[in-house]
């Protein structure tokens, strides 16, 4: 009978240990995905303010 609760106890700790595990490393998954979807945002408004800037030097440079 010892041996059975031993394995049930031991099977009970990995399962718990697991679980906490996956759910760090979600937490951690939809941290970087946010933070990556947050830069693609900023990298893509800095390219439009990039973009209208030329294109204003190039339309005053056109004398426009």
């Amino acid at each position: 009978m010892d041996i059975t609760n031993y394995f049930i106890g031991l099977l009970t700790g990995i399962s718990v240990t697991a679980f906490l595990i996956g759910k760090e490393l979600y937490k951690y998954y939809n941290r970087y995905t946010i933070q990556k979807k947050q830069l693609d945002r900023v990298l893509k408004m800095y390219d439009k303010i990039k973009n209208l800037k030329s294109s204003e030097t190039s339309n005053l440079n056109a004398g426009y």
